[in-house]
């Protein structure tokens, strides 16, 4: 785990993986899967590839797309690095017109994928994967988890010695408010009031921690500046323009350690809760290439696709993968912070209707009022 590498020019230590998944899957089907399941290989070469929107980077879809491919090579798949509600918003303007749209859709806008789920928006395809799988992977018909990816808190190690880097969200109340001309304007999060999936996470967060998440959000609320990606979030934390971002996603992050330059960057799984954020999956009713589509989807959940996922720098949950080239699991995490710390931010209906109040709310707080 220690020794795990990624670089984003060329994943070496995906190789063996995209061999091994390969033959597993051309060569034979497993055993779970249904009879007919070669009809479904069959229907995909009649059509025009794969459009993915997500709010995934290319470089963590690589490993993935590389083992598809080796698998089904026919099938061109294109993906858009979209924000969680962009992916949804232009997914739902398409709806209806003659444009190419998405054949899935990928996100952390999990608002939008309740909704979904609630209105059957999404194909109710069951994955023959899903059998191997925990309950939590299918929260709706038609709606999939991907990946269960921790949201950490990220500093940079050149301006902030070891004694003072935040190991939570408290810590970092605290040493801001004892300090706060060095805090102020430095520390950044996903805006909540602007991006989808810091709606979800901080809705979730703040659920969990009550009045006294939105005692301590008060306090130092005035001295964050929000964004809407964490890519950019990483950007400035390392450039010196920030000094700390609260709840990063961590797949923004953890690929950038091992790049030069990356040890300007650290990271710390929060001590008083840590948000894992279950990002959502599925196919639209109305994609233009299902069979090929449902082929992605099985393959991301297959134990060959869920090891890829964790190569690119996402988190896995499936249990048994092979851990050797994956940076963490649902798994290990849980043991790391132990699972009664974990914060899952998952698919809860009540978002729907309290989203609304919530920005408004979230708005006020970072204002000061």
């Amino acid at each position: 785990m220690k020794n795990w590498k990624l670089r984003t020019a060329s994943i070496m230590t995906a190789s063996a993986l995209l061999m091994a998944g390969s033959q597993a899957l051309s060569a034979d089907l497993p055993d779970y899967y249904p009879a007919d399941y070669q009809q479904l290989i069959d229907a995909s070469k009649n059509e025009n590839g794969l459009v993915i929107y997500s709010n995934v980077a290319d470089y963590n879809w690589k490993p993935v797309l590389d083992g598809f491919k080796k698998v089904y090579p026919w099938i061109k798949v294109e993906t858009l690095d979209l924000g969680s509600g962009t992916v949804h918003s232009r997914w739902e303007a398409e709806a209806g017109s003659q444009s190419r749209s998405a054949d899935i859709l990928v996100s952390g806008a999990n608002d939008r994928w309740a909704r979904y789920g609630l209105e059957g928006k999404m194909m109710q395809y069951k994955s023959p994967e899903s059998s191997k799988l925990p309950d939590f992977s299918v929260p709706y018909p038609g709606v999939f988890v991907m990946s269960t990816d921790p949201l950490v808190i990220a500093y940079n190690t050149a301006l902030l010695a070891q004694d003072k880097r935040p190991t939570g969200f408290s810590s970092l109340v605290a040493a801001a408010t004892k300090d706060p001309s060095a805090f102020k304007g430095r520390i950044t999060t996903y805006d909540a009031a602007r991006n989808s999936f810091g709606l979800a996470s901080w809705w979730t967060v703040l659920n969990k921690k009550g009045a006294e998440g939105w005692d301590n959000l008060k306090k130092i609320g005035p001295m964050i500046r929000g964004e809407t990606s964490g890519g950019t979030m990483n950007e400035k934390i390392a450039t010196g323009e920030y000094l700390t971002g609260v709840y990063v996603s961590g797949i923004t992050i953890f690929p950038r350690l091992d790049q030069p330059g990356g040890k300007i960057l650290g990271f710390s799984f929060p001590d008083d809760g840590t948000p894992v954020m279950m990002r959502g999956m599925g196919i639209p009713q109305n994609s233009a290439n299902p069979n090929s589509a449902k082929l992605m989807v099985d393959y991301i959940l297959s134990k060959a696709g869920q090891e890829l996922i964790g190569a690119g720098g996402l988190t896995p949950y499936r249990e048994g993968i092979d851990k050797t080239n994956v940076r963490y699991t649902y798994q290990s995490i849980a043991e790391q912070v132990g699972k009664d710390n974990m914060i899952v931010v998952g698919f809860d209906k009540d978002l729907i209707d309290q989203a609304e109040g919530f920005s408004k709310k979230w708005t006020a707080v970072m204002s000061g009022k």
